[in-house]
């Protein structure tokens, strides 16, 4: 007969009743502890070295010895790579891919960092371009900057600094073949705001004069405003401006504010039938110091400088004014960011980054909020990318309390930056920054512990730690402290 057919049986040893005992005894020693095998210190250790083997798991029974297990035996847990990476982060980021411009390394993912704002709204990952830089004095945001924007220029990216107050900006123009205009007291470069800049291909000329127009009525509008110390205008002042713009415009198809001034002060009998003859005389009187004022020789002539679309990078250089009244620095802000911004927002310049240093003074200006508001949510139609540079969420504080409209308006310029960048925070404004940049527990620890040249890169719903990696010809360029060393 073959295995396979051959029987097998099987005969328990004892009775059923024998076999249920047995079963009972077994489930009694093993839900009892394990008896204590000795009684003294010395007979734990004497002539047995492997105590374990007879204490068990469990330890010892002895009084005040905490018995228990002393092994502890984690069930295992699975979880997708996403909960993961939510419950741990910088640690399972798989990173932002080779594409873009290098800045650095990824501290914890120990691989290389580019980034890119453009191609990473091509791969959906985030909503729009804007980017904001956040880091206290000597921790690195400033060359953040600088290695974000003169590397993207190899890529075939281009940059403008819309004001430059420290003349931080001109070294690094002038290394990446840029183009740098110079405004303030006796510099030679004259500035023309109310010139048309380049003109979009896509506009008729119906379309172009109308937004040629409206832009050089916003632009006195808030230079009066300005000069009044944000007292809006009366109806019949706006109609006074409005109407010496329309007339000097008829004149001359370039015009200048010497030459409205003029108007104003000169009211021709079309404009004396609508605003009577004192209408316009304290807008003249608040326009005349941009003409013959502080401001005098910057704005007040025809354009002496051009904005070059073709170059590399542009940089409106307001250093000159380093000292100068709150208001001067308004107006001359104003003043540039209106030329550069017929520039600029022309969809045909292609991609650009476009620079707002110590963020925090353009953010108090109401004109300027206004301005940076509207390329924020126009980003995607002129193609580019704006890069605030500040030092803290705090210095909103200047601008109003929590219940001012105008610093909520700056605020959310903030929250709506789908790239947040920040570099070593102090414990104190911490609060403030993980409110407006939706930090969490994790990143608010590492951001006060950061070191020098290392910042948190929030892009979109992902976190990086990041160190900037220059080389020894960009720092020289790059550097803001060197007056600091011996």
């Amino acid at each position: 007969m073959s295995l396979k057919n051959q029987e097998v049986t099987y005969t328990p040893s004892g009775t059923r009743s024998e076999r249920k005992d047995a079963k009972r005894a077994a489930a009694r020693e093993a839900t009892q502890p394990r008896r204590r095998l000795f009684h003294t210190d010395e007979d734990k250790t004497a002539g047995n070295p492997d105590r374990e083997r007879f204490l068990g798991d469990w330890g010892s029974h002895e009084a005040n010895s905490l018995w228990g297990p002393h092994r502890l035996r984690p069930a295992p847990h699975r979880a997708s790579t996403m909960t993961f990476a939510a419950a741990y982060p910088f640690i399972t980021e798989s990173g932002l891919g080779h594409e873009g411009t290098y800045i650095g390394t990824d501290v914890f993912g120990s691989g290389a960092f580019s980034y890119d704002p453009w191609i990473l709204y091509d791969k959906g990952i985030i909503s729009g371009p804007s980017i904001v830089v956040i880091g206290t004095v000597g921790t690195g945001k400033s060359m953040c900057g600088k290695s974000l924007v003169a590397r993207s220029i190899t890529l075939g990216r281009k940059s403008a600094v819309a004001s430059d107050p420290k003349g931080e900006w001109v070294s690094v123009a002038n290394s990446v073949g840029g183009k740098v205009i110079s405004v303030g007291p006796g510099r030679a470069a004259r500035v023309n705001p109310l010139d048309a800049g380049p003109r979009p291909s896509s506009l008729t000329d119906t379309q172009w004069k109308a937004v040629v127009r409206q832009r050089r009525r916003q632009l006195l509008v808030a230079l009066v405003s300005l000069m009044r110390q944000g007292t809006p205008l009366h109806p019949v002042e706006h109609t006074a401006l409005d109407m010496a713009l329309m007339e000097t415009t008829a004149e001359n198809s370039t015009p200048t504010l010497p030459m409205v001034l003029d108007h104003l002060l000169r009211p021709s009998p079309e404009t004396l039938a609508l605003v009577g003859r004192d209408g316009g005389v304290a807008v003249s009187h608040s326009l005349r110091r941009t003409v013959s004022g502080d401001l005098e020789g910057m704005f007040d002539a025809p354009s002496t400088v051009a904005f070059d679309a073709d170059a590399p990078m542009m940089v409106m250089d307001t250093s000159a004014l380093i000292g100068a009244s709150e208001q001067a620095l308004s107006l001359a802000a104003a003043c540039s960011a209106t030329w550069l911004e017929a520039a600029v927002t022309n969809p045909d310049g292609g991609k650009r980054l476009v620079v707002y240093d110590e963020g925090w003074r353009m953010l108090a200006d109401p004109y300027m909020l206004a301005k940076m508001s509207e390329q924020w949510r126009l980003a995607r139609t002129y193609g580019i990318a704006n890069l605030l540079i500040m030092h803290k969420v705090a210095d909103l504080n200047e601008i109003g309390d929590s219940t001012s409209g105008h610093r909520q308006k700056a605020l959310g310029l903030l929250t709506e930056a789908d790239t947040r960048i920040i570099y070593r925070q102090k414990h104190d404004a911490m609060r403030l920054t993980k409110e407006a940049l939706g930090l969490t527990e994790a990143e608010c620890d590492h951001v006060e512990n950061l070191p020098k040249g290392v910042g948190l890169w929030k892009v979109g719903n992902r976190s990086f730690i990041v160190a900037n990696r220059v080389t020894t010809d960009e720092l020289e360029v790059f550097g803001t402290d060197d007056r600091m060393h011996l």
